[in-house]
């Protein structure tokens, strides 16, 4: 019998099987089915290897990164950590704004020369606090060289005239008087100007 030449490399696997056997015509049957389960017993197994294109199982995933965990702050403490870590200028709430008190000045001269306060004062005839406050204004400018009144100028001069005194904040009229034009406020002081002026001029007896 001739060889068949194999090539370089390859393996070849022959298997030969011979069976002689006298058996009745009942057996040949079961006797097939024996050599068939066993040619097949003998055949390797080949493992199929099941390829997943989808989502892979949840054992075989990799474990997902940990949440960083993340520190709450607390709002008051953040409100006064400025830059650089230094503590920041927090505004705090604010309570009833403090008015300042009037008070007489002692060294205010109301009675000399040709026109005395109270003298100017009952020819011009105010009743309103802001044209009050113009009187004062403009006899301190005229009569006293005075330009800036302060709420202590005017008080002095309700004192004198015996004008009511219950007013809250003394210095409203002021600011009213130059929110009118009137007159510029001067770091809490009062300074008439023309207009003011002219407005006391006109004056009369109310």
């Amino acid at each position: 019998m001739a060889k068949i030449p194999s090539k370089s490399g390859a393996n070849s696997k022959i298997r030969f099987v011979m069976l002689e056997a006298d058996l009745a015509d009942s057996d040949l049957t079961h006797i097939t089915q024996a050599i068939s389960q066993a040619m097949r017993q003998g055949q390797p197994v080949v493992r199929q290897l099941s390829v997943h294109t989808g989502t892979p199982r949840p054992s075989l995933q990799a474990a997902e990164p940990a949440a960083p965990d993340v520190e709450e702050v607390d709002d008051a403490a953040a409100e006064t950590e400025g830059n650089g870590g230094e503590p920041a200028i927090t505004s705090k709430a604010r309570g009833p704004r403090r008015l300042p008190t009037p008070k007489v000045l002692s060294d205010v001269d109301l009675n000399s020369g040709d026109m005395p306060f109270e003298k100017f004062a009952d020819e011009k005839g105010p009743k309103a606090a802001l044209s009050r406050y113009l009187v004062v204004a403009y006899w301190f400018k005229t009569h006293r060289k005075v330009d800036a009144i302060t709420i202590h100028h005017v008080y002095t001069c309700y004192k004198k005239m015996s004008w009511g005194t219950d007013i809250k904040d003394f210095a409203q009229p002021l600011r009213d008087n130059a929110r009118q034009g009137r007159g510029d406020m001067q770091k809490g002081a009062f300074v008439i100007n023309h207009i003011g002026e002219a407005v006391v001029e006109r004056m009369t007896p109310e």
